[in-house]
């Protein structure tokens, strides 16, 4: 299969995935996650905005500048609206993987749930199969991570160098982002497979238009109020699910 039609995969199994917890009456295990999605995503925002305060404060120190006239007060109210908002996005990046590593039990049994009702085939419970399942989560998560951390430093540092690439860095940034979303959802379908994490990455590798389209629209669906993060999560890791599948049934 090539890499567009892979992508566009990606992208539709997204609305199949919402069929899919129509039909199964999965809107339980859809809801509670979501909620869970919402409160970490205050905390984030909670935590973002206060930490930003003390920031704030040392530039207007640090550059000595006194509300003693109306344009110096506009000043401070624009430092402090840019340090604000450059602190919770860099917080609103990192909340993708605050989601990965502490919601992996939540992930992994949604996957596997998903992959139970497609193969008609329950698979018992098992604690110590799914706390190997959560630390493989968690070590991918952390894994993929520093890995988008090192690419979109180098990014921004060829930007600064060449600054025609800064025209085309945020694209190439939120293209780094998508993949490495989209291979965290896909591994969790492979390990209920019990593929190995050494052959899971050979096997998203060899479908990285799958991966991408994935997590490209768990990225577009985050910009949806409240909405985005409360759900983007649950449908990306049955949508990962359920396009894998179709491309292993398909050869």
């Amino acid at each position: 299969m090539n890499f567009f039609y892979e992508f566009s995969l990606g992208v539709r199994y997204y609305f199949k995935a919402i069929s899919f917890v129509r039909e199964h009456r999965l809107w339980l295990l859809f809801a509670i996650p979501a909620l869970l999605n919402l409160l970490a995503f205050i905390f984030v925002i909670y935590i973002s905005w206060m930490y930003s305060g003390d920031l704030i404060n040392y530039f207007i120190d640090k550059w000595g500048i006194e509300s003693e006239s109306s344009w110096l007060e506009w000043l401070q109210f624009l430092i402090a609206f840019f340090v604000r908002l450059i602190v919770i996005l860099l917080y609103l990046k990192l909340f993708r993987y605050i989601i990965l590593i502490f919601f992996a039990p939540m992930l992994a049994f949604i996957s596997d749930k998903v992959q139970e009702i497609v193969t008609k085939e329950p698979r018992p419970f098992n604690i110590a199969q799914f706390t190997r399942d959560i630390y493989r989560g968690m070590t991918i998560a952390f894994r993929n991570l520093f890995f988008e951390m090192v690419i979109t430093l180098a990014i921004l540092g060829i930007s600064v160098v060449l600054p025609i690439i800064a025209v085309v860095a945020p694209f190439l940034i939120f293209a780094v982002e998508s993949y490495y979303y989209g291979f965290a959802m896909i591994d969790y379908r492979n390990e209920y497979k019990t593929i190995n994490a050494k052959d899971s990455r050979k096997l998203i590798n060899k479908h990285k238009g799958l991966a991408y389209g994935n997590g490209a629209m768990f990225n577009l669906i985050l910009f949806i109020p409240f909405l985005g993060v409360m759900f983007a999560p649950v449908i990306a890791v049955i949508a990962a699910g359920l396009a894998i599948n179709e491309i292993d049934d398909n050869g």
